[in-house]
């Protein structure tokens, strides 16, 4: 994971190449923030991978002391709520 999405292109290609070698599902995470870029990737990868996004949602929700300004746990739900749909949406369209 990290905090620039890499080209969706050359993301899609490596996953490719890489299924032509293995069986195992193959996951991705390359500063994946959006529903859109979650979309992206989990159309062709089989996981789509968060890390820095969540941090970042965590520390959103945190003062300058870390004093909570709102919930973590609701701030984390909504990100992966979006998240989710945006893979789900590529299933979606995959299967049509």
């Amino acid at each position: 994971t990290g905090s620039a999405l890499a080209d969706t292109a050359k993301v899609s290609a490596a996953v490719t190449r890489i299924k032509g070698h293995t069986a195992l599902p193959v996951c991705v995470g390359f500063g994946v923030k959006t529903a859109e870029q979650a979309r992206v990737i989990g159309a062709s990868a089989d996981g789509v991978v968060v890390g820095t996004a969540i941090v970042n949602a965590v520390a959103n929700v945190l003062g300058p002391k870390g004093e909570k300004t709102a919930d973590p746990a609701e701030a984390v739900a909504t990100l992966v709520s979006g998240l989710a749909q945006g893979v789900r949406s590529a299933r979606l369209a995959a299967a049509e």
